[in-house]
């Protein structure tokens, strides 16, 4: 087995006592460092999986290896030195009567010494928002106070290895985000279990897809997390950022918009697709940034073709061809003539073209 994967899952297969088979031979393997989301309908086993990396339940059959290290009953003191859950339920890791202790209990159990608890105990606070919370009763605080100290309960003691159950689950808004920047620069090994695939596409590179006991898919996060067939076949939806990208890049091309709102969306709008496929190349951009010449961009036409490099936005499309006209004029309003069957009414804009599958706006 390669030492070099922080997480080694071999063939696992678990069964609840009332006989009922949740992991149905499951394998695969995390490097050192790398951050990955596992995702999947409800009942797919995902908590199941998660709760088998550090002896939280031990596999029926198959291995479970944390750093080169086999999981077995001997090696669970060393396995959990190493990997942290944090679970979706704050209450079934808090314990004691106040902050303070339940964030200093894993670093007091590692037999670190009175100062070294204590900074631990107050950088793991600092980093989740609880600064000041020390002499608060742990049972006291709101249901997303108890999920950020949970966390803190786990950073405090250091461990390589990362797992979150729903980490996200009934966060405020700044206290996601607060969550989402910690974990994109984290350089630990990171495990995310999560119906947040917005959270998943932010900062996972890799995505792992379990259904009905299985890996269902296993690959870039980039590729899984916009397979939309893929996605609704398990259940599951298009993160919510990309459907709004689409349904803004759809709004662009939609009659009766002003300049202002068609100005907005194009700003918003500055953000890539990338799907690489295993046999293809394919790829959606949309983008918002300054373009090398004033021209208006029209409706198709047969006899003007302007070639696109994109040189600036450090991509090129060199094959890419956009129908433009170099006549400026105001932008207004412009009926659709009879050469352009079927297309509503619009208002042109400058800056703006489309080709291919993708969407640029410059």
């Amino acid at each position: 087995m390669d030492n070099r994967n922080a997480i080694v899952v071999d063939n696992v297969y678990f069964a609840y006592p009332d006989g009922r088979e949740v992991l149905k031979g499951i394998s695969c393997a995390i490097a050192h460092g790398e951050k990955v989301a596992l995702i999947g309908p409800n009942g797919a086993g995902k908590s199941t999986l998660m709760s088998q990396l550090n002896g939280v339940l031990m596999p029926g059959h198959g291995r479970v290896v944390i750093d080169g290290i086999e999981l077995t009953k001997e090696s669970l003191t060393k396995i959990r030195r190493k990997v942290g859950i944090v679970f979706q339920d704050p209450d079934d890791q808090l314990f004691c009567p106040t902050v303070f202790d339940d964030v200093a209990f894993g670093p007091l159990n590692l037999g670190l010494s009175r100062d070294t608890i204590h900074s631990r105990v107050r950088n793991a606070l600092d980093l989740v928002g609880l600064s000041g919370f020390e002499g608060r009763s742990s049972f006291h605080l709101s249901f997303g106070e108890r999920k950020r100290l949970a966390l803190a309960t786990v950073l405090s003691y250091q461990p390589e290895v990362l797992v979150f159950d729903e980490p996200s689950t009934n966060m405020d808004p700044l206290s996601r985000r607060r969550l989402i920047e910690w974990l994109k620069v984290s350089d630990k090994t990171i495990l995310l279990c999560t119906h947040d695939l917005d959270i998943a596409l932010e900062v996972c590179t890799r995505c792992l897809l379990l259904s009905d006991g299985k890996i269902a898919a296993d690959g870039p996060a980039s590729e899984i997390l916009y397979d939309r067939p893929l996605l609704e076949l398990h259940s599951l939806e298009l993160p919510l950022a990309v459907r709004t990208h689409e349904l803004l890049h759809d709004m662009l091309h939609k009659a009766e918009m002003d300049e202002e709102h068609r100005e907005i969306i194009k700003d918003f709008l500055h953000a890539h697709r990338h799907i690489h496929g295993p046999e293809q190349h394919g790829h959606a951009h949309l983008h918002a940034h300054d373009h090398e010449h004033e021209h208006l961009h029209e409706p198709a036409s047969d006899d003007h073709i302007h070639k696109l490099g994109h040189e600036k936005a450090d991509h090129k499309h060199p094959k890419d061809e956009v129908p433009h006209s170099h006549e400026k004029q105001p932008v207004e309003a412009t009926e659709s003539t009879a050469g352009q069957s079927g297309q509503q009414k619009r208002k042109w804009f400058r800056k703006g073209h489309s080709h291919g599958d993708g969407f640029h706006t410059h």
